[in-house]
């Protein structure tokens, strides 16, 4: 009797740990969204398009490393530096918020303030220190994805929930190059077209960012 009994509780377990995985899954490519973003990649990397596989490496190296820590130790680590979740989106939310405002107006110098280096056409800039920070985490890799792998590694019983989160984590980068490079290398734009999309991709990204200094501030402070 007790074989019988046990064996519809492993299926049972089994089905659970499925399911868990297609919900994390889904929920983790549309968090982290490795094709739309792959447009504002390109747009990072305009002046560098032999660095793109580079790039896309890093990339998915800093995603994989902070989303699978997150699955695996992600809330007692975070309580044991003492690090707010709502902190941490505030944080990030004004860095990416900082970055957004930079692409809206396309990196330049104030022009209202006169002078000649005002003027001047900006040199072209690397995208070398900004692809971990801000691009891969917050921008990807942000405190929503990172809430989010922590609560389903959270669910489920035993090891189902921590190996759906790392099973989810494990698509998601594994179609960042998809998104990414195929985007930036077969998707041909004019430079009026490439500084019209910076400017609205940068109000998209300035949004997202003061979003997440919204969110964190309500988390921080409890605020429902």
């Amino acid at each position: 009797m007790q074989t019988e009994t046990a064996a519809p509780h492993s299926a049972g377990d089994a089905m659970s740990t499925v399911d868990l995985t297609i919900q994390a899954t889904i929920s983790m490519i549309l968090l982290v969204d490795p094709f739309i973003r792959g447009v504002f990649f390109r747009l990072l990397t305009e002046n560098e398009p032999e660095r793109r596989r580079e790039y896309v490496g890093r990339i998915m190296v800093t995603i994989a490393i902070t989303l699978g820590v997150s699955a695996l130790v992600g809330k007692e680590l975070l309580d044991l530096v003492g690090i707010n979740l709502g902190a941490f989106g505030l944080a990030g939310g004004l860095v990416l918020a900082l970055m957004g405002f930079e692409m809206l107006f396309a990196g330049d110098p104030s022009r209202a303030q006169g002078g000649a280096r005002a003027h001047e056409e900006p040199e072209p800039k690397s995208a070398e220190d900004s692809i971990v920070v801000p691009y891969a985490i917050p921008f990807m890799a942000g405190p929503g994805a990172i809430t989010a792998v922590i609560t389903i590694s959270s669910a489920g019983s035993g090891w189902s929930g921590p190996i759906a989160a790392l099973i989810a984590v494990g698509i998601t980068v594994a179609l960042i190059p998809v998104g990414h490079l195929f985007l930036a290398n077969k998707v041909n734009l004019s430079p009026q077209s490439t500084a019209l999309m910076t400017r609205f991709g940068g109000l998209f990204v300035a949004t997202i960012g003061i979003q997440l200094m919204l969110g964190g501030i309500k988390t921080y402070f409890g605020i429902s």
